[in-house]
């Protein structure tokens, strides 16, 4: 993991540090990064994705062909390395944020965690808490509808995941941020529903599950054996809900 300079450092430098320390960075010999055999290719400044990558140092600083050419090629992996994801990294390793512009919450969500996972792969670190701080607000803002009759719906706060989230954030290393965030969304359901929503995923990804069983763990230390019901406090919103299981 790099450590002398971050992006987070970009935003937290006082001015004297920025123009010492990362001014230099933005000026100086480009490589050329392509995004797939005939993918868009990208001009960019080698300083900024050597210090800040892991991937880029060894890529052009290794002795490889690459560093030679100043240029390399990434495979398209559905997921991770897509135009999307490498445009947004770009942006984070440029400016130290990045703006989405995805129209519904999922496809915003499906954005998030393509990008996380192209980070990783980089070795560029230092947004996974606000990556997934993004994700739950988007949670929170796009709950399930209430049923007229049935009240609150169990699966409230995964309304707006896909079984496609769950899966491909588990690919990413244990205790990430973006992975507890999923599961924690994931409590109220598997709580208070029969049938879990992503109970395919549950038995077919052993990192989902054993993420989901920690944050239950965790939830079930808040049990109140109050009345008329018994209570927990959801880990995902902080609302105190009842523990009742719908035949749904």
């Amino acid at each position: 993991m790099p450590t002398e300079n971050t992006v987070k450092g970009i935003l937290d430098a006082p001015y004297q540090d920025f123009i010492a320390s990362f001014l230099p960075l933005y000026s100086g010999p480009c490589v050329k990064v392509r995004v797939g055999s005939a993918g868009h290719e990208y001009e960019l400044s080698k300083a900024i994705l050597c210090k800040q990558s892991l991937y880029f140092a060894k890529t052009f600083q290794g002795g490889f062909r690459e560093g030679q050419d100043q240029s390399t090629t990434l495979t398209e992996v559905e997921g991770v390395v897509t135009q999307r994801s490498f445009e947004m990294l770009v942006q984070w390793l440029y400016l130290g944020r990045v703006l989405f512009s995805e129209s519904s919450p999922a496809e915003c969500i499906t954005a998030t965690i393509e990008f996380v996972r192209l980070a990783d792969m980089c070795g560029v670190y230092g947004m996974e808490t606000l990556m997934a701080e993004h994700i739950k607000a988007i949670i929170l803002a796009n709950p399930a509808p209430e049923h007229i009759v049935l009240g609150r719906d169990p699966d409230t706060n995964t309304y707006c995941l896909l079984g496609q989230h769950i899966t491909s954030a588990a690919l990413l290393p244990d205790g990430h941020a973006i992975r507890k965030v999923l599961a924690i969304a994931s409590v109220e359901g598997y709580i208070r529903r029969d049938k879990h929503k992503f109970l395919k995923e549950i038995c077919e990804s052993p990192g989902f599950a054993a993420d989901l069983l920690l944050v239950v763990k965790e939830t079930l230390k808040t049990v109140n054996l109050g009345e008329p019901h018994i209570t927990f406090k959801n880990p995902c919103s902080g609302m105190t809900l009842a523990f009742v299981t719908k035949n749904v």
